[in-house]
């Protein structure tokens, strides 16, 4: 049922352009009440489903999402701060992500002007979860990026199902809500936020997290393509070594930079295609380079080869 009191659930006024339907969508998945069961499926491989509850009030953001296929987990969030879950290993991974991502969220650069590398433009309505929704197709201007087709609630403008497709027509990628409940008071999902039950013997895990200017210690890392832009750089710790990581966005891409010290570990230098995830290694240096993203293999080639690196002389 939704709530028709809420100024999120107003309906759509009439000629409401397709950017704003996106930013309608965007500003729902942050400040609606919902819950529901979403199913994930990525060409080639396994259906995934998860279930998603999502509240805000006075301001805050908290969402609850279980893994209900393969290992278990349960992933709390409360604003930026992330804690996951792990039955199997007893593990709580406690981390802090800026920014909001994860279906039903849709932008991950929410400040980066789409209309400028895809063409946005309203489709026919459909129907997902037994809810009428307004369809979104979004195309590539430079076949660098995949095109997406979207269905967004007619009446609360949250994103239902989002679908990826390649140069080919051919959906690579679909998430999607087979069941959701939308709006009603924060009270109606309390019970569906619980934490996981854990005891003394679970092991608390923070991964090192340290900012970083790559330019600063020698990497070269241009821009290679219009409209992405640098939107994260940072260092993890992980075991004994520590993982560079610097990502790219255009808005609804990410691209993914990777960088580790080799030291005698073997891999192969190549590229690699999962769904809509393509994947590339090589080796610049000592360290070992990876490149990925849900972007066509061409993209995640131009941000490979745009990477090198130049030893800093220190005076």
């Amino acid at each position: 049922m939704l709530a028709a009191s809420s100024a999120a659930h107003a309906g759509p006024a009439a000629g409401t352009s397709a950017i704003s339907w996106l930013q309608r969508a965007q500003h729902a998945a942050q400040r609606l009440n919902y819950s529901g069961t979403v199913v994930y499926m990525p060409m080639g491989g396994q259906p995934q489903t998860s279930r998603i509850t999502h509240v805000f009030e006075n301001g805050n953001e908290r969402e609850r999402l279980e893994i209900l296929d393969g290992a278990p987990l349960v992933i709390l969030r409360s604003n930026e701060e992330v804690k996951s879950y792990s039955p199997e290993t007893k593990t709580v991974m406690v981390e802090r992500r800026a920014g909001r991502g994860g279906f039903p969220a849709l932008l991950t650069d929410p400040g980066a002007a789409i209309e400028e590398q895809y063409e946005v433009r309203k489709g026919d309505l459909a129907r997902v979860a037994g809810m009428d929704c307004q369809v979104l197709v979004l195309e590539s201007r430079d076949r660098m990026r995949y095109g997406h087709r979207l269905c967004i609630e007619a009446q609360s403008g949250l994103l239902l199902k989002a679908q990826m497709i390649n140069e080919r027509g051919e959906v690579i990628e679909q998430i999607a809500f087979s069941q959701v409940e939308i709006g009603g008071s924060t009270e109606r999902y309390a019970s569906r936020l619980a934490r996981p039950k854990s005891g003394k013997e679970w092991r608390m895990s923070t991964p090192g997290v340290t900012p970083v200017r790559f330019a600063d210690i020698g990497w070269l890392i241009e821009n290679p393509l219009p409209g992405f832009r640098k939107v994260l750089e940072l260092k993890r710790g992980i075991g004994a070594s520590e993982v560079g990581q610097i990502v790219f966005s255009d808005g609804l891409a990410s691209v993914s930079v990777f960088i580790e010290p080799i030291r005698g570990a073997t891999f192969s230098e190549g590229v690699s295609s999962q769904g809509a995830v393509n994947v590339i290694r090589r080796r610049v240096g000592d360290h070992l380079v990876t490149v990925l993203g849900e972007a066509p293999p061409a993209c995640i080639s131009r941000f490979a080869q745009a990477i090198d690196f130049k030893p800093v002389v220190r005076q």
